[in-house]
Order: C-alpha cells, then sequence, then structure tokens
C-alpha cells in the first residue's frame, strides 16, 4: 500500500508533468529558451503543488534530447511526428524521455500520465495514439541498454 509520501510526491510528479507538458506544447510554437519556460511556468496555479526540479528535468531532457525522443517516436508511429497533434507530440516526448532517462519511473505509471495528460488537454482520440506508440516502445525498448547510451 502506498504511503502518504508516496500519494504526496506522485501528485507532485503529475503537476510537474502537467506543466511540462504546457511549457513543451508552447515551444513547438515559438523557439523559448529553457530558462525563460521556468520563469513563466512558476507563476501558474499548479507550481507550487509540483516538483520543481522534475519539473525542470523534464523540460530541459526534453528539448536537449528531441531528436532522440523524435527518432523514437516515429520509429513507433505509423506518422511523421511533425504531423503529430502538438499536445500528443509534447506528451510523447515527455514518456518516451522517461521511458530513456528515468528508469525509476515505472512503464505503467509513464503511459497512465501521458494518457491522462492527453485526454484532458488533447483532441477527443489522441491518446489512443500515444498509448499505441507507447506500448509499441515499451514492448521492443530495453530501458538499460538505451540508458546507457545517452
Amino acid at each position: 500500500m502506498a504511503s502518504n509520501t508516496d500519494r504526496a510526491n506522485h501528485h507532485k510528479r503529475q503537476c510537474s508533468r502537467r506543466l511540462a507538458l504546457q511549457a513543451l506544447y508552447q515551444r513547438q510554437f515559438n523557439e523559448i529558451e529553457p530558462t525563460e519556460l521556468y520563469k513563466q511556468f512558476a507563476d501558474d496555479e499548479f507550481w507550487p503543488k509540483s516538483d520543481h526540479a522534475y519539473f525542470h528535468q523534464l523540460v530541459k531532457g526534453s528539448i536537449e534530447h528531441t531528436k532522440t525522443l523524435d527518432h523514437y517516436i516515429s520509429d513507433a508511429s505509423d506518422y511523421p511526428v511533425d504531423t503529430i497533434d502538438p499536445i500528443e507530440l509534447a506528451a510523447l516526448r515527455i514518456a518516451v524521455y522517461e521511458l530513456i532517462f528515468c528508469l525509476h519511473i515505472p512503464d505503467k505509471v509513464l503511459v497512465s500520465e501521458a494518457i491522462q495528460l492527453c485526454k484532458k488537454f488533447g483532441s477527443d482520440d489522441g491518446y489512443k495514439l500515444v498509448n499505441a506508440v507507447l506500448d509499441k516502445l515499451i514492448k521492443t525498448v530495453d530501458r538499460l541498454q538505451i540508458s546507457h547510451q545517452h
């Protein structure tokens, strides 16, 4: 059974992912530097509820590794990355970043979180694409091997 501390940390990470999704979405339209994004989102209503270090890690890591993340997304999708809805793409980049670089995050959690973000912010059926891409990656990717390559 999860402790209160585990639940609190999980909620903080949920808020961090939500903010990271919004930051990465915004960055798709404007080449805003991560430090500027950090400042902008520090005023968000979810900021006090978030894990600030994890938000920074998700944003910085997803931006630094965009080419790698997009390569994995492209390989697992039937659609070119540049045709994927911006919300779904941001959610995928966060989830694939966690898949590759955050080995402590269970597969089930990163998939669930990405789907929830898409259901909340994305198109009606966008979560289905996200689920399919992540399901394929989880079945075909050796997390430990990839993390040692990066």
